[in-house]
């Protein structure tokens, strides 16, 4: 049953931090075969359409991957298949038109760029798309000024002017982009290898407030049968399973969580228990990848505290929460002098602060819920304005 628990999954490449390359080659002309508008900066290539027989001239300039950003029916001969034929890697991101170049777009050239092994041709027709998506690469990637990279990405053959546009929105949006509150804090839950096994025993235990107190916790969360639940940084699955009771069959619950064996975990759990309400959601590190306007409830759990991009993270959620949806937090108190030293250094907030960046996201404060058995821990409402 797991490839059910899995089937709404959103797998999403979670953004990566501009960083600078050792060395930024200056853009050169250049040539291959009878394919026009050839230039290179260093190890990339930029042309239009070569020909057939260009193949052998492009594997003896030693280039080992081709990324071609035309659409199907544009090269009368199967590109693909020659190219790999003659042992090249082929990568297709295809668009044709200004409004299809999304940020999707533009992430998974930056992508491949990034991850470049060996030296790389990106092409189109004339290189203008070409141009246009590379644009943002040497920005954010090679840290090479915008009006610079402007100038080189018209050499490369960048034409059209809304191309051009949307390239600087892009660069814009990204450079805004918030920050991380604190770098790699989630990398352990991503290991393939986590072990489940050893946080089951320190999550679910009486002396963790949380498990102890969750009749009353779930009491706060005012759930009714057919509501649909986001419970975000779902972890073992604590409030999962009797979310899914509590909501019925009528009901939904998406378990979101950043660890695939956590997820692996919970599947395994509602497997034995007989439950079929729930999706598991492997999210990213700044959206919990849920659609807009999709759940009643947001559920978070000594989990805000993980949120590496807590704005872009809020952001997501107040999308996924229908008007006047409800947003319940669990955290623990930050408290010089009262607060333990691990938690002192692990929580990077108070209860204020938390508060004051949920309100800044756009919820509505609702009212904190005293629960009993809770003293390390509190409870917040909050509700999305309808």
């Amino acid at each position: 049953m797991m490839h059910a628990f899995l089937a709404a999954a959103a797998l999403a490449l979670p953004f990566a931090p501009a960083a600078l390359q050792d060395e930024v080659h200056a853009v050169e002309p250049a040539e291959l075969g009878q394919a026009k508008n050839v230039h290179r900066a260093g190890s990339l290539w930029f042309a239009g359409q070569f020909e057939q027989a260009d193949i052998e001239v492009l594997k003896a300039a030693g280039i080992a991957r081709v990324i071609s950003v035309r659409t199907d029916g544009e090269v009368p001969w199967d590109e693909r298949g020659l190219v790999e034929g003659a042992g090249l890697d082929f990568v297709n991101v295809p668009f044709r038109d200004p409004e299809l170049l999304s940020d999707a777009i533009f992430g998974e050239i930056r992508a491949l760029l990034r991850q470049q092994e060996g030296p790389t041709l990106l092409h189109c027709g004339s290189a203008n798309r070409a141009g246009a998506a590379w644009l943002p690469f040497r920005v954010l990637d090679q840290g090479v000024p915008v009006e610079t990279a402007l100038a080189e990405a018209r050499e490369i053959g960048m034409r059209t002017p809304h191309y051009e546009g949307k390239a600087l929105a892009y660069i814009e949006r990204q450079s805004n982009r918030e920050k991380s509150v604190k770098e790699g804090i989630n990398d352990n839950f991503k290991d393939a290898d986590l072990d489940v096994d050893s946080f089951v025993e320190r999550f679910e235990v009486e002396s963790r407030e949380v498990y102890a107190a969750q009749k009353g916790i779930l009491a706060a969360c005012q759930l009714k049968p057919g509501q649909r639940v986001a419970d975000v940084g779902a972890g073992t699955g604590l409030y999962t399973l009797p979310f899914a009771q509590a909501v019925g069959a009528t009901g939904w619950v998406w378990a979101v969580d950043i660890a695939p064996r956590f997820l692996q975990h919970i599947g395994t759990r509602l497997d034995e228990a007989g439950i079929t309400n729930v999706s598991g959601v492997l999210c990213s590190e700044r959206s919990i990848d849920l659609p807009p306007a999709s759940v009643d409830l947001a559920f978070v759990c000594d989990t805000y505290h993980h949120f590496e991009y807590p704005r872009s993270t809020l952001a997501s959620i107040l999308s996924a929460l229908r008007p006047g949806g409800r947003f319940v937090l669990v955290e623990f108190h930050r408290i010089e002098g009262v607060t333990s030293e691990w938690l002192l250094g692990h929580v990077r907030a108070d209860q204020a602060t938390f508060r004051g960046e949920i309100e800044a996201a756009g919820f509505r404060f609702v009212e904190e819920v005293a629960i009993e058995g809770l003293s390390e821990n509190y409870l917040l409402v909050f509700q999305k304005p309808e």
